[in-house]
């Protein structure tokens, strides 16, 4: 069976695939926890470290509370923190920054998942060599 490609869709459909039959990250199934709890820390996190999205506005509002103290740097770095939060809220629905931070996690997933299975694999034949020198000790 082929994978639909993006030539075989309807006028105002939108394909699933990219021209390399490669899912596209906003089309890539996840489950409900990975989705909207594992991927949006992700993007929260990307967002204040990257400096084409938040990280002037974070750095900005931390300068302000160190010089003000964290309480009282509450009420005088009001401008600073929801100039901080705009961009946050921003970021968050950015589709290019999503979509990395999926292709990040996809990845990530991958990767676990076959470092998974080499390591039952080592396992197993440690199991096998184990299981034949007792046989071969009796």
């Amino acid at each position: 069976m082929t994978e639909p490609s993006s030539t075989n869709t309807y006028a105002g459909e939108q394909s699933k695939f990219d021209p390399n039959n490669i899912p596209k990250p906003s089309k890539m199934l996840l489950l409900r926890s990975e989705r909207d709890i594992l991927i949006n820390d992700m993007v929260r996190e990307k967002a204040k470290e990257e400096v084409k999205y938040c990280f002037n506005h974070f750095a900005e509002m931390s300068k302000c509370q160190q010089e003000h103290g964290l309480i009282s740097g509450l009420w005088k770095c009001t401008a600073e923190n929801k100039a901080f939060k705009l961009c946050m809220q921003w970021a968050f629905y950015d589709e290019e920054l999503r979509d990395s931070c999926k292709n990040e996690y996809v990845q990530r997933k991958r990767e676990a998942v076959q470092k998974n299975k080499e390591q039952e694999l080592e396992n197993q034949i440690r199991m096998k060599v184990m299981d034949d020198w007792f046989k071969n000790q009796k």
